[in-house]
């Protein structure tokens, strides 16, 4: 027998639950862990809308607390239980008062969890109710396959007479079209198909194409058999290749229209055909055409059964030449669906006995008592005047002691000598009617010595007409170690983050200096340019000066004059040198101050003079001349732009190498800074290859990069994008591909201290 086996154990319970608690907090709590372990979750916040509720969706699970407003949690059970007798239940309440334990167990309930409830103890009895559950959906879903098998086993029994018919016909009479015909109609009726035709494939000036040649048609379906559409079509030209592939490999094509190829759907529509089954026709192993039947009313899904069948009735067509072929397959096929009659026969017979079993086991599930207390997530013991009275096994489980064991004794004989003083005066205290807790945690001894923590629920109860404590046991040994263990890992933790924040930031550190380098590095040939200029001035000056001197033609204004020059070339290249000196150094932490946005943009610039002269590049400079001033960095800020900058010369140089010389295209950079509210905006824009909408979202990635590996890193956008951010600052990126890019700096104003 097959049975539905859903997954309930390790994750998901393939079930619904419908849960109903009014505490706000509770509610969101448990919402949270059940959306997590079940398929459907409807959550209600009192017994009336969860009536409600229960009555809209049917979940297959109700989990709920007893005292809300409106109605309780025991009295929508039981307003639930008397539409479905069925319906699992279980509650989980604070409450541990035996009136409401009776009642639970009085209208059928399936559990009852005394809160706080750990996850693990809910989702055992979920798992426990899911799989009765789905054991009573297997039976229902058995039957229902039963049912459809029959019709199946009909229907097939159907096509099957309708395939014999054929061979008879065929085996009894000459090949004729009333002979087909005939076979046409007693399969269409068998299958109930809208139509079935038969096409035969000829060449045509070396072209394959098919021809329609018998068709039969069921009630109210249009005719197809004069479409002059349907002679001598082309398979390739007409857009069915696939067709072509896949027939001549003896493979059928069916399913819906709307799942074929569009080549092929617009034919086939023109047809109102929605759904159709194509089988190929072989006549001495040679592809000789196709029947094929179609369903012009509904989406039907041919199955695999129906295909295999259809395909006998084309190889009976097919192959009717050679009538030993025909019968081997008639008689294969007869084998076939004897025996999955039989196997389907002895499937059945397993599930009739299977029910039974089951039947078995739902009357013998109707001690409700029994079902509640003996299988309770927790230990559960009375005693009367402080001697055990009654366990159930769930406190042998967890202790150890077998109620021979337990019973007649004194309770506090169990507990650690720590903890006799405080359970001996809560005990004492709710006998007296005190406000005592009547939750809390103990040590106490299992049967083996070994001292255990556990969690104690008690409540006061009447039993034999004499006061008496029910006590609720849980074991929770466990989590006190996991506590012990996670407030040790904790001491070390916060040590372990700093020194892996601390290497993060070195790494840091390392790759921003590593993009200044970089930077220099490409500016390298700019800097020797600006540097080399004051050079030649120097060196003009002091050969002037030493010709005169031998022709003794100098006078003391023209010395002063030129060493004054010279004074001035000197301080041109220390100027260049401290300014990349200072935009080199490493810089551990980032020092915020005073910048003038257009003394670092100018200085970037005059980094980059020479690059952009011998790259033709147009230089575009739009600058706010007052509120120009931001909080942050200027050589974080210069290094950001050099990069920014250098990217947008790259981008413009690849689209001219890409347009070619023979376009007339002008290269074009603008640098522009305005004052917005608070902020003071940069931009940066090219006229050059752009990004691709599919890199938009990765540009800022560290790594990331679309030029060649000799070209780019993928580091310079990355550290531009943490260099702007740690100056509180935003940069975005817009762009449209091989038109523009456009890079906007965000930067808080400065704020003079006052």
């Amino acid at each position: 027998m097959k049975i539905i086996r859903r997954n309930i154990s390790m994750r998901k319970f393939d079930i619904s639950v419908l849960y109903v608690e009014d505490d706000s907090v509770i509610r969101e709590k448990f919402k949270k862990i059940l959306i997590r372990k079940v398929e459907t979750l409807y959550v209600a916040e009192n017994g009336l809308i969860g009536l409600k509720m229960y009555e809209d969706h049917k979940p297959d699970m109700i989990l709920s607390d007893i005292k809300m407003p409106e109605m309780n949690g025991l009295e929508m059970i039981e307003r639930i239980k008397k539409t479905n007798k069925d319906a699992k239940a279980v509650i989980m309440s604070a409450f541990s008062n035996p009136n409401y334990f009776l009642q639970a167990i009085s209208i059928g309930v399936q559990g009852y969890l005394i809160k706080p409830v750990e996850t693990r103890q809910l989702f055992k009895v979920m798992k426990e109710i899911a799989e009765k559950v789905f054991l009573e959906e297997n039976i229902k879903g058995e039957e229902h396959k039963r049912e459809h098998l029959e019709d199946t086993l009909k229907q097939s029994e159907s096509v099957q007479k309708a395939v014999t018919y054929a061979t008879e016909e065929f085996l009894r009479f000459d090949f004729s079209e009333d002979t087909f015909k005939k076979v046409l109609k007693n399969l269409g009726k068998a299958t109930g198909a809208s139509r079935i035709s038969i096409f035969e494939n000829k060449e045509v000036n070396k072209v394959l194409v098919t021809s329609q040649i018998l068709e039969w048609t069921n009630k109210n379906i249009r005719p197809k058999i004069d479409n002059p559409y349907l002679q001598d079509f082309p398979y390739v030209k007409g857009g069915y290749k696939r067709w072509v592939e896949l027939l001549k490999q003896d493979k059928p094509i069916y399913g819906l229209v709307k799942e074929f190829p569009v080549s092929e759907q617009e034919n086939l529509r023109s047809q109102n055909i929605i759904s159709i089954a194509v089988l190929p026709i072989f006549i001495h192993n040679k592809w000789w055409g196709f029947i094929v039947l179609d369903d012009c009313l509904k989406e039907r899904i041919w199955t695999d059964t129906e295909i295999k069948t259809f395909s006998v009735a084309a190889d009976i067509i097919g192959a009717a030449i050679h009538r030993n072929q025909v019968e081997k397959e008639l008689l294969k096929l007869n084998d076939e669906l004897e025996i999955r009659v039989e196997k389907r026969t002895k499937a059945l017979q397993e599930q009739i006995n299977d029910r039974k079993l089951i039947e078995i086991l739902l009357r013998e599930s109707e001690e409700k008592y029994r079902q509640i207390f003996e299988n309770a997530n927790d230990g559960i013991l009375l005693s009367v005047n402080g001697v055990v009275r009654f366990i159930n096994p769930k406190l042998y489980e967890i202790t150890g002691y077998l109620p021979k064991e337990a019973i007649n004794r004194p309770f506090t004989d169990f507990v650690h000598p720590e903890y006799r003083d405080l359970v001996l005066q809560n005990h004492i205290g709710r006998l007296k009617g005190l406000d005592v807790p009547e939750r809390y945690d103990i040590k106490a001894f299992n049967k083996k010595g070994e001292g255990k923590w556990y969690e104690v629920k008690s409540a006061l109860i009447t039993w034999e007409q004499s006061p008496a404590v029910l006590t609720f046991v849980a074991d929770i040994t466990q989590r006190k170690e996991t506590a012990n263990q996670l407030a040790e890992l904790n001491q070390h933790l916060e040590k372990r983050v700093q020194e892996e924040l601390k290497k993060i930031e070195v790494q840091r550190q390392l790759l921003i200096q590593k993009s200044k380098l970089e930077s220099l590095g490409e500016l390298a040939a700019g800097i020797a340019h600006e540097i080399n200029q004051p050079l030649g001035g120097i060196s003009m000056a002091l050969d002037n000066m030493l010709i005169k001197i031998k022709d003794k033609s100098y006078t003391p204004k023209y010395l002063i004059t030129k060493i004054s020059q010279t004074f001035e070339d000197i301080d041109r290249i220390k100027t260049i040198i401290d300014h990349i000196r200072s935009f080199s150094r490493d810089q551990e932490k980032l020092e915020v101050s005073k910048v003038n946005v257009n003394n670092v943009i100018h200085n970037a610039l005059s980094m980059l003079n020479t690059q952009y002269a011998n790259h033709n590049i147009n230089f575009i400079l739009d600058l706010e001349e007052t509120n120009n001033y931001i909080a942050g960095n200027q050589y974080r800020l210069e290094q950001v732009l050099l990069n920014l900058l250098s990217n947008a010369k790259h981008a413009v140089d690849q689209k001219k190498q890409e347009l070619g010389e023979s376009v007339s295209y002008n290269k074009r950079i603008q640098i522009s800074s305005s004052s917005r509210d608070k902020n003071l905006i940069i931009v940066v824009e090219d006229n050059g290859i752009g990004i691709s909408a599919k890199h938009m979202n990765k540009v800022f990635d560290p790594f990331y990069t679309t030029k060649e590996v000799e070209i780019g890193t993928g580091l310079g956008l990355s550290i531009s994008y943490g260099l702007i951010k740690e100056m509180n600052g935003d940069i975005k990126v817009e762009s449209n591909k091989d038109q523009f890019t456009i890079m906007t700096i965000t930067l808080p104003k400065y704020k003079s201290k006052k």
